[in-house]
């Protein structure tokens, strides 16, 4: 079926930097992921990771509700050749998979790279956010899915650096996968924080738009900002240019909620733990997933009814 195979087109600065990206990001990201306990569980797996180039350098795009750039059928990164395990097909992709149409681009140098990989048939959270209303339990249920997700990746010290809800893919099973590793960093001991003004306005984290140095916990922060687009369908000064977003994160700290008292206060209580300005007293991945709000969290295919919702809604807006 068609909507089930969809061969996405990316490209990468070089064979030699492929090699690189995807020998250490499929390794760090995806090699525990067979062997993890099931979701709910204390050490629950990460969801599967679809990666991108990553660029040492800022990138502010626009919102889209289209899909992020790589997707596919298997779930499961290539390696490259001479790797163990190696997965690439050096056979010619048209033979097997029909584009349907290109859904992102990477930086083009000579070649076009082809990356198959699982098809979340539920879109993006960021069409879930704009076109319904979330109760408490399903926002629990998508948080608690993300912070597994980043709770993974810090323990392996890579900072995804571009959380959001368009980032955030859904199956229709209720499944929750990160996306869109374009400006993922790598830590290393050597370099244990960052200090790039990367990713997109309106989900920065304070240190990062002061350019300070920086590490894990400003993912937690963006993550803050998407719980804050699922109570209120947009992150806070989306109404606001990019500059003076960043201006507003600089001087403001802590965003301020439209209508607390509607939130229970778990909740509440839940957002300024990920939302702190100072990165040392922020919460980090693991200790959110202690938090009591995570409790209250539905069943991930509480989601699936949502997701319908969402997809009929914004069909009819289209028309």
């Amino acid at each position: 079926m068609i909507q089930h195979v969809v061969a996405a087109v990316c490209t990468l600065y070089s064979v030699a930097y492929l090699g690189y990206f995807l020998t250490h990001l499929a390794r760090h990201l995806m090699c525990g992921s067979r062997a993890a306990p099931p979701s709910g569980t204390k050490a629950a797996p990460a969801p599967p990771l679809a990666p991108s180039a990553s660029k040492e350098e800022a990138k502010e795009e626009e919102e889209s509700s289209e899909l992020p750039a790589v997707l596919g059928d298997d779930g499961e990164l290539p390696s490259v050749p001479g790797d163990e395990g190696n997965s690439v097909s050096l056979a010619e992709p048209a033979e097997k998979y029909l584009e349907v149409e290109q859904i992102g681009q990477g930086f083009l140098v000579d070649r076009d790279l082809w990356l198959v990989m699982e098809y979340m048939d539920g879109g993006t959270l960021q069409v879930i956010v704009r076109q319904t209303r979330m109760a408490e339990g399903e926002m629990a249920a998508v948080s608690r899915e993300c912070l597994q997700g980043l709770d993974f990746l810090h323990a392996k010290r890579v900072i995804h650096r571009d959380l959001k809800s368009s980032n955030i893919l859904l199956g229709m099973d209720g499944s929750v996968k990160l996306a869109d590793f374009g400006l993922c960093a790598q830590l290393s001991p050597e370099q244990d924080q960052r200090s790039s003004m990367v990713g997109t306005a309106h989900w920065m984290a304070p240190e990062v738009v002061t350019s300070s140095p920086y590490g894990p916990k400003v993912d937690i922060w963006s993550f803050g900002i998407v719980t804050i687009e699922m109570v209120e369908g947009e992150p806070p000064y989306f109404k606001e240019t990019r500059a003076m977003a960043r201006a507003l994160i600089r001087q403001d700290g802590t965003p301020q909620l439209q209508e607390p008292r509607r939130l229970s206060a778990l909740l509440r209580d839940f957002l300024e733990c990920s939302l702190e300005p100072d990165e040392e007293r922020r919460w980090s991945a693991q200790e959110l997933l202690q938090h009591p709000f995570l409790s209250s969290a539905k069943p991930l295919s509480s989601l699936t009814p949502l997701i319908t919702a969402a997809k009929q809604l914004r069909e009819q807006r289209r028309r």
